[in-house]
């Protein structure tokens, strides 16, 4: 199962149970809507890769199990 490990308020860090890092989370939502975007961290490239937007945080840490 991944972890999420708050950063900042609204910024999530998700890694494996060994810690290695898997991406990361970020609170956007407006208007009292929760809305959180997962983003899959591409060691090959340095970068990150967009994994979708979620209207619950632990929805969005499962994203990072496949």
């Amino acid at each position: 199962m991944p972890n999420a490990q708050s950063i900042r308020p609204g910024y999530w860090r998700v890694t494996t149970p060994d810690g290695r890092v898997l991406g990361n989370i970020e609170a956007v939502g407006a208007d009292g809507v929760p809305e959180y975007r997962a983003n899959r961290f591409r060691p090959a490239v340095l970068g990150y890769a967009p994994l979708g937007s979620f209207s619950d945080l632990a929805v969005a840490i499962d994203a990072f199990r496949n």
